[in-house]
């Protein structure tokens, strides 16, 4: 009867070791870059700078950046990111290390947002993943493997490619611009959100439409 005990406690045991980790969240920040090297960027939100350490697997995202990225192997933030301008970086802590999964140079739009606000928001959680559902209150996709929920508010700003010029032909028309005029089903999004019970999404990027 030991025996079978000590069997089922060693797998168990295994099964635990084999198990995977869950992943690390992944958090954000917007300012200005006030530094670069080859493998950092710093950025300085209200007057704090946190350097994020650049892999060979950290997005870019600028234009022009996805080709070059594939072509040369690896990202060159210096041939597309200079000192000065605004950028969104994703990152996960790893220890004292914070390890950028994504630099996005920000829009026009966006800077001059960012510039207003004094960059206040920072160090928020985000998730990436695939539009499961969309309603008027709220939106669920699939990140690392599960289905998540966040509450959506008439206050949820939909930005990406494309989200201006929609907005502005939906008010043009008349017509209410709620979040399923944006989003739908199988969409690729990155959501900000703040922590909660659901948690509440503030800010929703379109990182690819699906075709109709």
């Amino acid at each position: 009867m030991k025996r079978v005990s000590m069997v089922a406690v060693l797998a168990l045991v295994a099964a635990l070791v084999a198990a995977p980790v869950s992943a690390a969240p992944t958090k954000w920040v917007r300012g200005p870059v006030t530094a670069m090297t080859g493998d950092t960027i710093t950025v300085t939100v209200k007057g704090a700078a946190s350097t994020f350490k650049i892999e060979t697997t950290t997005r870019l995202i600028a234009p022009g950046a996805g080709t070059a990225t594939r072509e040369k192997g690896g990202v060159k933030l210096a041939d597309f990111v200079k000192v000065g301008q605004y950028v969104e970086v994703r990152y996960t802590e790893a220890g004292a290390a914070k390890v950028a999964s994504e630099v996005r140079l920000l829009a026009a739009e966006e800077e001059s947002a960012s510039k207003e606000k004094d960059a206040t928001v920072s160090g928020n959680a985000s998730a990436q993943g695939t539009v499961v559902s969309v309603a008027a209150d709220s939106i669920v996709i699939t990140a690392d493997g599960a289905d998540v929920k966040f509450a959506v508010t008439p206050k949820t700003v939909v930005t990406g490619t494309g989200m201006g010029t929609k907005t502005r032909e939906l008010q043009a028309a008349g017509k209410p611009t709620v979040i399923t005029a944006f989003i739908g089903p199988k969409d690729q999004v990155v959501v900000y959100y703040t922590e909660g019970a659901p948690p509440a999404a503030f800010s929703i990027r379109v990182v690819q439409k699906v075709a109709k």
